[in-house]
């Protein structure tokens, strides 16, 4: 490491540039799985109820709370800490997508299907050490800054993958995209294998059944139990999500080309940017605020889409209001992330206890997606988005009085 990184700001400078890079090459799959690869698979002729399959991967990441104390607690290799269980799921997840290169994805469906479910669990091992690790290097005056950088990082992941792979891929045909998201889920490799992983814990870890000990150490501490209650209602809160957006819009007759250009690659770039000033200004604020005032704006943005649903803006303005709704779910996200990473610092299982918190958001946030198209398909889009509206108002009031922040 060059003289310069044994600066104190120079080692913060790198330790979130280092952070960011994680979370981007994390989200380059992600971004390709989650959103290009259901335009792929559809366009190869891959039927609807073979590509609900393939989204039901994504319980797995619900239920990763289950052996994320195996990730706190286990040593691999006989060294402790999280960067060994990281670099061996990094690698087995690039193993598992490499194996893509072999199928075709409209014939051989099935066997993608089986590698991506490979990958998957090797991913959510891997999330865990990534999280885990981060609460372990972050100390709580440099947590709001760092998750502006890991904000940064997912969203450019989320473009590379889920927009620009997409865009590109009549050029680069199949095989060119399988290898892009294994460059990317590679890149980081090297240097994690360098990386030196600091030695200590918060405290010691609970004895008895791991995940039993894990989930009664983090739940005894004060407010968490309540904490969880709110996770779920800002979870529902996000009723109003991007997959409702993008519904909206195809009603409206926007292109897909228009709306994915929108939605996937100049929101999250803006947001990207935006995400590294959020951070710095909330770490000069207070938890209670940041996430008092993110609350209210995303439910003033869920009001302002009314006009969308009902196609009564000129389509500038639609842009506006779609790219600004991007932005605020980003900065939203970061500041639930700082309070999220907070909390995962008060026991001694950094993984698990950042896991749980995830895992919960995550059940929250699947019930909402579902719920919102069936609500809209009853009382019209304008409806679910005022529901949206007054549970994010809910939210912020309820946060504005919780004692633990």
């Amino acid at each position: 490491m060059s003289a310069d990184l044994q600066q104190p700001a120079a080692r913060v400078q790198a330790l979130h540039l280092l952070l960011a890079l994680l979370m981007a090459s994390r989200w380059v799959v992600y971004g390709f799985t989650d959103v290009a690869l259901t335009a792929v698979l559809r366009k190869s002729g891959v039927s609807l109820n073979e590509i609900s399959l393939l989204m039901g991967v994504g319980f797995l990441f619900m239920l990763k709370f289950l052996w994320a104390p195996l990730v706190d607690r286990v040593q691999l290799f006989g060294r402790a800490g999280y960067t060994p269980w990281f670099l061996l799921m990094q690698i087995a997840c690039a193993i598992s997508l490499l194996g893509l290169l072999a199928l075709e994805p409209g014939r051989d469906f099935y066997a993608v299907l089986g590698l991506l479910v490979a990958a998957s669990v090797a991913a959510t091992f891997r999330d865990i050490a990534m999280d885990g690790l981060a609460v372990k290097l972050l100390p709580q005056e440099q947590r709001a800054s760092a998750n502006g950088w890991m904000s940064a990082g997912f969203m450019l992941g989320l473009v590379l993958g889920g927009g620009v792979l997409l865009l590109a891929y009549e050029q680069i045909g199949w095989s060119g995209a399988v290898l892009a998201i294994v460059a990317g889920t590679l890149l980081p490799v090297p240097i994690m294998f360098m990386f030196k992983e600091p030695e200590g814990r918060a405290a010691p870890a609970a004895p008895g059944f791991a995940l039993i000990a894990s989930l009664r150490q983090f739940f005894l501490q004060p407010g968490n139990l309540q904490w969880t209650g709110l996770i779920l209602v800002m979870a529902m809160a996000g009723i109003t999500g991007p997959s409702l957006l993008t519904v909206m819009l195809v009603d409206n007759g926007w292109s897909l080309a228009r709306v994915g250009t929108v939605t996937t690659i100049v929101g999250p770039l803006l947001a990207a940017a935006l995400s590294l000033v959020a951070g710095y200004v909330f770490e000069r604020i207070s938890r209670r605020a940041a996430i008092v005032a993110m609350l209210l704006a995303g439910a003033v943005l869920s009001l302002a889409q009314i006009p969308v649903a009902t196609d009564s803006y000129p389509v500038w303005l639609t842009m506006g209001v779609v790219v600004l709704a991007v932005v605020v779910a980003s900065l939203t996200n970061i500041a639930q992330k700082i309070v999220v990473t907070d909390k995962a610092a008060t026991t001694a299982d950094f993984g698990s206890n950042f896991t749980v918190q995830a895992s919960i958001a995550q059940v929250g946030g699947i019930l909402a997606h579902m719920a919102a198209p069936a609500l809209a398909g009853v009382t019209g889009y304008p409806a679910v988005l005022a529901v949206g509206g007054v549970l994010g108002i809910v939210a912020a009031l309820m946060l504005a009085r919780y004692r633990y922040l």
